[in-house]
């Protein structure tokens, strides 16, 4: 996610200063030790794949979110709980989520989240809900990330047997997307929206993988060549962008995302059965030079012609933006999330001047 991470907001790395383990104070569910299955919530990246293979229901809150069609009842949950209405729109809505879903429990990963929902998380974790960061090594180290990985397994009580047929089953939903983002990737056969969507949709642990196996063939059935292989091609980095009008107007002209790179980092499409190693070679919870050297790889195979940033505040993400603009050598738009609403007519009409230059 963009923003500052809750480092550059003033919390130590390692174990954030308000989300301490048990044994240091953190304040867990009335009955916790007692239960044998729980209600969690995720936020990506993180592996998710260990989740799908406890024995506990398993949602992605992120993928919760962008798939929400009507989010007016999770912002009143959070207007109830203090929440003022220019907060993030992301963040209120996570928050709830959690609430109205009644999620014991939340893993985030650590460093890298936004300062807005580290808000939201430690309001969260003063009203009983266990919060739980998952620590990405702060330098690459296959090793580190996979005693968290075993630890992570303990933890959620994952017996090592079902977690072998989980990535299993999970490599088979994975074929099929690769499929799928092959598809948007050599010719733009479906829109931005569709492209976005089922990217997300296909991080949702919830229900059935052979199910969610099938949802995806269906969209690759329902391709329909409208030409947009002749499309304008962008990438789209950070944060999709949920804002009403922002895929309308990609449509209206002509420009078609064949890139998204929080949908396919945080659906990680190696055929390796190894857990460290799939989340080892992810670029996203690593730093700004490693992104970039996956953005780049993926802008020259997409032949992609621009990219847009999604940000949930500029002003917080301005050394991801000025990253960006200096280090990829193509064009990039930044848009704000942020309140959640309509793009406005000034947003818009920068959004065509951008696509226009990149068609031209």
């Amino acid at each position: 996610m963009q923003g500052r991470t809750d480092q550059e907001a003033g919390v130590s790395r390692g174990v954030p200063v308000r989300f301490q383990p048990a044994v240091e104070g953190l304040r867990r569910p009335a009955g916790f030790k007692d239960w044998k299955t729980m209600r969690i919530g995720v936020i990506p990246p993180i592996p998710i794949e260990v989740f799908t293979a406890s024995p506990h229901e398993v949602i992605n809150l992120w993928s919760a979110f962008f798939l929400e069609t009507d989010r007016g009842p999770l912002l009143e949950t959070a207007r109830m709980a203090g929440f003022p209405d220019n907060f993030s729109h992301c963040a209120r809505s996570i928050y709830g989520l959690v609430c109205d879903l009644d999620i014991k429990s939340v893993f985030y990963p650590h460093p890298g989240i936004p300062k807005e929902l580290t808000h939201a998380l430690q309001q969260l974790g003063e009203h009983d809900v266990e919060v739980v960061p998952f620590a990405f090594p702060l330098l690459r180290n296959e090793e580190r990330l996979r005693g968290e990985i075993d630890g992570l397994c303990i933890r959620l009580g994952v017996d090592p047997g079902v977690l072998s047929t989980v990535m299993e089953q999970w490599q088979q939903v994975r074929t099929v997307l690769r499929r799928f983002d092959g598809l948007q990737q050599r010719t733009g056969a479906f829109s931005s929206r569709d492209y976005v969507t089922m990217l997300a949709r296909s991080m949702d642990p919830r229900g059935d993988l052979g199910e969610l196996r099938k949802t995806i063939e269906r969209g690759i059935l329902d391709y329909k060549d409208l030409g947009r292989d002749r499309w304008t091609r962008i990438g789209i980095l950070g944060l999709p962008p949920w804002r009403e009008g922002f895929y309308e107007t990609l449509e209206r002209n002509r420009a078609v995302a064949v890139y998204d790179e929080w949908g396919v980092e945080n659906n990680p499409m190696s055929a390796s059965s190894d857990l460290a190693h799939v989340y080892h070679m992810s670029s996203l919870p690593y730093g700004l030079k490693r992104r970039q050297e996956r953005i780049m790889r993926e802008a020259a195979t997409r032949k992609i012609r621009g990219f847009v940033l999604g940000v949930e505040y500029i002003r917080d993400s301005l050394r991801d933006e000025g990253f960006f603009r200096n280090a990829l050598g193509l064009p990039v738009f930044t848009i704000e999330n942020r309140g959640g609403g309509g793009l406005s007519s000034a947003e818009e009409g920068g959004l065509e001047r951008f696509l226009a230059q990149l068609g031209s």
